[in-house]
């Protein structure tokens, strides 16, 4: 590859003067050939057979040019013998000269074009090959000059810290390596890990220049997959950006590096969407998207909200692994404590108790300690008749194990000698997933309404020939066994809601699967889980917020409505009450728990949770709009109605400003009443202006 240096100087020649590539700049040259035509009123792709496949995509209200040559396939170009068009949908097939058959299928919709590309190994020999394909848009140096390149919904990572957003130009993305720290930690074992990858990897990329803009989005439930940008070079000492198609990253998934004779791999789909307006529009347009696949908040989502015993409790700060030794669980976790809790929970007006580890003996067997708690059904009636709580567990999977903890028999990984790992069960195993179902039916029978999948972790591959895994197990397998954990659940009891940490990485402060794999109804299986967890803040959220970390809740939001799950220590928080309002707003389903010493922070929590109860369908089950990062709107899910959260992170009080568009948020033209601050209506919308205290919230209510 040429460096950017070269490459400017071979491109600067006289007469380039346009900002974008325009339509039929390339086009002639592609005259011969079969040319078929997948267009809608934003779109018109232009694909022409002629050995190579060469596509033309224009962009129709602006005339800007998406890509124009021949699609590029790392694996080999397929000659392509058949073109078949059905209305808005364009087919082709081929065979590439080692004997991948490739059919590559290109649609279009109302507002976007897709395209899916299936591949069949149809040698007598495994093939293994590097795996990247894309549409190709020739870069001159006024190429998409104005526009910024955005990660949806990472644009800011839960690492990232006040300057970390990810906001690239195209020459950071064709000349510069990406500082990344999202997916940095590898699992536990490195056999299985590539150490390269393609940087520029994310859910999604929006670009615009303020005007008009762009979101590339890959979704595949049966594959990880992430849409990558990338570069390639073209002839006359040219580049191009790479987009779309498909890619391996972090070497996912690892279907995309081996067929086998007669084996066939179907990438997931990757779809272009036109959008108008800043970066904010398509953050806005990938969740619309993800609600239309099924990825959203469930209509009248109303999870109760927990208060979590482990910040009070003594078995948890003694350490590991003390917590975990069954004399400090005799003494510390029994009735008693959890009753005491229980009243703790019923004061501040939470609607359910979370018992974190401690519950089950040994710690992760999910099986329920009579001894200390007495009998399952009789404590799940004694929260509901005394304390009008519901029960929640903590459900620790494979990741959860030492030699204090519970093994399932005959689930212990092998390694390839064939020797048993001790103390790492095999998350894909027919065993595991068999007996620890049946182990979360008895809890649910007994009426426990909530589960934590915690303890995700991939914990290396495993060759037991007995697991019912391919040998060696892949990540893919066990990714894939977690989530069928959660739909065997569901089967039985579709009520129950489950919360997933990361299928890799678990609870860590970093995102590997793709957020949506797995979840809800669009799941490979029937019901997947419900919510995800919030990166881990939940040891010191006051300081996640002040830092920055937690701005990552804010872009989350715009992008997704499928719920955030998170508990926190409310002795972190101030009289202000800013944690509590700061993950309130950021995470549908929240947890509670921890007493603070001062009684002006315990009382700011009571109130604050009495007006959080009255007003929860915003939180809840509304729709998040991000005026700024700390201007937050929720619209009601029924009403027309919002409210608003403002925060003020400084140490000294505020002003603040803002623009209230009801339009651009779904609601009625008004006229409008606010709860607090003072409102100046200018045309159809409203100048508002409210005080903050120093390190504090304010809320408006909007009628």
């Amino acid at each position: 590859m040429i460096n950017r240096k070269d490459f400017l100087k071979s491109v600067a020649f006289a007469g380039v003067s346009q900002a974008l590539v325009r339509p039929g700049d390339l086009l002639a040259s592609t005259a011969s050939g079969k040319e078929v035509v997948v267009a809608n009123s934003d779109f018109r792709l232009t694909l022409v057979g002629h050995g190579r496949l060469h596509g033309h995509l224009v962009h129709v209200p602006s005339g800007i040019t998406l890509a124009d040559g021949d699609y590029s396939y790392s694996f080999g170009d397929p000659a392509f013998t058949s073109i078949t068009q059905a209305g808005p949908s364009v087919t082709l097939r081929g065979v590439t000269s080692s004997g991948i058959a490739v059919v590559h299928e290109f649609k279009a919709g109302p507002g976007w074009i897709e395209e899916k590309i299936t591949a069949a190994n149809q040698s007598s020999h495994p093939v293994s090959a590097p795996f990247r394909c894309g549409f190709v848009l020739p870069v001159t140096p006024d190429t998409l000059r104005s526009y910024t390149f955005t990660a949806v919904p990472y644009r800011r990572e839960p690492r990232g810290d006040k300057n970390q957003y990810a906001d690239y130009s195209l020459e950071d993305i064709l000349f510069r390596r990406r500082t990344c720290r999202l997916r940095e930690d590898p699992p536990r074992s490195q056999a299985v890990w590539p150490r390269q990858y393609e940087d520029y990897a994310s859910e999604g990329w929006a670009f615009t220049d303020g005007r008009h803009g762009f979101l590339v989005t890959k979704y595949n439930q049966s594959a990880r997959e992430y849409a990558i940008l990338d570069r390639v070079p073209l002839d006359g000492n040219r580049i191009g950006l790479r987009w779309g198609g498909a890619g391996v990253s972090h070497g996912d998934p690892e279907g995309y590096l081996h067929l086998e004779p007669g084996q066939t791999h179907s990438f997931g789909v990757t779809r272009l969407t036109a959008f108008q307006g800043n970066a904010n529009q398509g953050f806005y347009t990938f969740r619309s998207e993800m609600e239309s696949r099924g990825h959203g908040v469930p209509q009248n989502f109303d999870p109760p909200v927990h208060w979590n015993e482990l910040y009070d409790n003594k078995l948890w700060w003694l350490g590991e692994p003390a917590y975990l030794e069954a004399p400090n669980r005799e003494k510390y976790y029994r009735l008693e404590g959890m009753k005491e809790e229980a009243a703790k929970a019923r004061a501040i007006g939470c609607e359910a108790l979370y018992l974190d580890p401690g519950w089950d003996t040994p710690q992760s067997s999910k099986i329920w300690d009579a001894g200390r708690l007495g009998a399952l059904p009789d404590f799940v009636k004694l929260l509901q008749n005394q304390y009008g709580l519901k029960l929640s567990l903590h459900t620790p999977l494979t990741n959860w194990v030492d030699s204090h903890c519970d093994i399932i028999p005959g689930t212990l990984r092998k390694d390839s000698h064939g020797q048993i790992i001790p103390f790492s069960p095999c998350g894909a195993s027919r065993q595991y997933v068999e007996e620890t179902a049946r182990r979360l039916h008895v809890l649910a029978e007994a009426g426990v309404g909530f589960f934590m999948f915690d303890g995700t972790w991939f914990n290396g591959p495993c060759w037991d020939p007995t697991h019912g895994h391919s040998v060696p197990s892949t990540v893919s397998e066990h990714v894939d066994a977690t989530n069928r954990l959660a739909s065997l659940v569901h089967e039985k009891y579709p009520k129950v809601l489950i919360e997933m940490h990361d299928q890799v990485v678990g609870g860590a402060d970093i995102r590997y699967v793709p957020t949506y794999y797995g979840h809800g109804a669009g799941g490979p299986d029937k019901l997947g889980f419900d919510s995800v967890w919030a990166f881990e803040m939940m040891w010191d959220p006051m300081q996640n917020l002040l830092a920055g970390n937690s701005i990552v809740l804010y872009y989350y939001n715009l992008a997704y409505s499928l719920p955030l799950y998170i508990h926190i220590d409310l002795r972190k928080d101030n009289p202000q009450a800013l944690m509590f309002w700061w993950n309130a707003s950021t995470c549908r389903h929240l947890g509670f728990g921890g007493t603070p010493a001062d009684a002006a922070t315990r009382e700011a929590h009571a109130s604050a949770m009495k007006t959080y109860r009255r007003l929860k369908p915003f939180f809840a089950a509304g729709s998040f709009y991000g005026i700024e990062e700390l201007v937050h709107l929720h619209r009601h899910p029924a009403k027309n109605a919002a409210v608003v959260n403002c925060f003020n992170l400084e140490e000294r009080a505020v002003e603040k400003e803002f623009t209230f568009d009801p339009l651009a948020c779904g609601l009625k033209a008004g006229p409008y009443n606010f709860s607090a601050g003072s409102a100046l209506r200018s045309g159809g919308a409203y100048k508002v202006t409210v005080p903050i205290p120093a390190r504090g919230h304010s809320l408006i209510e909007i009628t």
